[in-house]
């Protein structure tokens, strides 16, 4: 899920809530901090494992990567090299 959908969607679900709502009417910050994303420590803890595997993935297919390996060691980049190296980001 895209990230921009995930939180449109909390705000969604905030803005149903009738408490929620209360609050955003009148202008007033609510006693809990709403500006947390997140709906419960659990809620947190898979989102924030979530993206720390996708980050361990990308870095493993980095480091994998011989031809951006040799891109990054290359000192003088021309066209050919910037439109390589963001065809090995895909």
């Amino acid at each position: 899920m895209i990230k921009k959908q995930f939180l449109n969607t909390y705000k969604k679900i905030n803005q149903l809530d009738p408490n929620n709502a209360k609050h955003a009417r009148q202008g007033s910050v609510p006693d809990e901090p709403s500006a947390n994303i997140y709906r419960s420590k659990e809620d947190e803890k898979l989102i924030k494992d979530f993206h720390y595997a996708k980050f361990q993935e990308n870095l493993s297919k980095t480091k994998k990567n011989n031809k951006l390996k040799e891109l990054i060691e290359k000192e003088d980049w021309n066209e050919e090299d910037v439109k390589a190296l963001l065809d090995s980001l895909n």
